[in-house]
């Protein structure tokens, strides 16, 4: 079943164990560098927008708005039974914070895997995770840094299943990866974008190999409803009613549909009964907001990623495309639902909490734009000493956007 594909593979495994082996350090040193940031700039008690709900409702175990949130509910309550410090608020604040290193180390993990490149790793982690939207959201009680980790997390598992040497490893992968699209979909439903796209990619990939059956796609769906599983907590805590606080009635199923497709709040829109800004105004607000986040350099470079691995045929090119097309169906398709007008600043907020999914594989392509641009030029330089602008350029981008964002 998977001779036809074992020659490629195996030159794939070979060529990428040395980025496996460092890979997981140099990930490791991500998530510690920008934990001890984030955990030293948490605030003591509640933060602003939705984080009193959530915080109450993981305290009392609760329903929190549509579409429930059970995943992080439940993470929640955890810590903030285990954690042995702070207020209520303070430990779910410090898991988010937790969670955004997590996703920091996972958009290194992509980045390094992809370019073979610790600078442009570094690059992709740094410039993420210190842009003012993602540090103010991942030090707040909110669900977005556990979003921002499962966006790190598909692609992780994405290019690992890309460099995967035989057809049980990619069983193994695809597998994972389906427990976790599902597990994804239990915390904000935007992620199903991505998860749209990285499926038919890895299908495809598995038939291309004849590994792909009835069976194995029967599998694949089962650890995809398993991964749905936190969602049974709904009708549970409805059930018990225990909490003082909680949100609607999830023991009838049209009560749970309700409450899960967001009716309430419009299912595929940010609200209801809301006459927003024009598709090409959002986008355009996107574009601008993006440059502000990251930097015009940023953008640049993942616009090179993609020329030059059009130009050339260097290794997974495939993947950088796919991240770009992520990408763009996320931005088109959320400019088109996002109805709420973004000239008023309290809409614009609410906005602009979204394109922080997008932004993350814009980092991750600037620093495989960053590792090509210097790889080109050491060859028509017939040089290879400019891996030292190579990281004097991550550095500087990731302390400018510390000292721009600290506060």
């Amino acid at each position: 079943m998977g001779l036809r594909g074992d020659g490629p593979a195996r030159g794939r495994a070979a060529r990428a164990w040395p980025r496996r082996s460092g890979g997981l350090g140099g990930g490791l040193a991500v998530f510690g560098a920008v934990a001890a940031v984030f955990t030293a700039t948490l605030p003591p008690s509640v933060p602003g927008g939705d984080s009193g709900e959530l915080i109450t409702a993981a305290h009392e175990l609760g329903v929190a708005h549509p579409p429930g949130y059970p995943l992080f509910t439940l993470v929640a309550q955890l810590a903030i039974t285990l954690f042995p410090f702070g207020s209520v608020a303070y430990r779910v604040n410090l898991l988010c914070g937790l969670f955004g290193a997590v996703a920091a180390s996972l958009l290194f993990f992509t980045t390094f895997r992809l370019s073979g490149s610790y600078a442009g790793g570094i690059l992709a982690a740094g410039v993420f995770s210190f842009s003012r939207l993602t540090w103010q959201w991942s030090i707040a009680a909110e669900v977005f840094s556990l979003n921002n980790l499962f966006v790190g997390l598909l692609m992780a598992l994405t290019v690992h299943f890309e460099e995967a040497a035989t057809a049980e490893e990619r069983s193994k992968i695809a597998k994972i990866g389906a427990f976790c699209c599902g597990l994804s979909l239990c915390n904000q439903h935007t992620i199903v974008l991505y998860v749209l796209c990285i499926v038919p990619w890895i299908l495809f990939r598995l038939l291309k190999e004849k590994e792909l059956s009835l069976g194995s796609l029967l599998k694949l769906s089962l650890c995809c409803f398993a991964g749905l599983l936190p969602y049974t907590y709904l009708p549970i805590s409805s059930y018990l009613n225990q909490a003082r606080w909680t949100w609607g009635d999830q023991t009838t199923l049209l009560g749970f549909l309700t409450h899960f497709l967001r009716e309430e709040y419009g299912t595929f829109s940010l609200a209801k009964s809301e006459i927003g800004s024009s598709m090409c105004q959002i986008l355009l607000a996107q574009v601008t907001n993006m440059r502000t986040q990251l930097s015009f350099n940023i953008q640049a470079l993942a616009v090179w990623a993609n020329i030059c691995l059009a130009r050339k045929d260097k290794q997974n090119p495939s993947l950088v495309w796919l991240f770009t097309g992520m990408f763009c169906i996320y931005s088109l398709f959320f400019a088109w639902r996002a109805n709420l007008d973004i000239s008023k600043p309290l809409f614009m907020g609410v906005v602009e909490r979204f394109w922080m999914q997008s932004n993350a594989v814009v980092a991750v392509l600037a620093g495989v734009g960053l590792a090509a641009l210097v790889s080109e030029s050491n060859r028509v330089l017939n040089t290879s000493g400019l891996h030292y602008l190579e990281w004097l350029s991550a550095t500087l981008f990731v302390i400018y956007q510390i000292y721009s964002n600290f506060r």
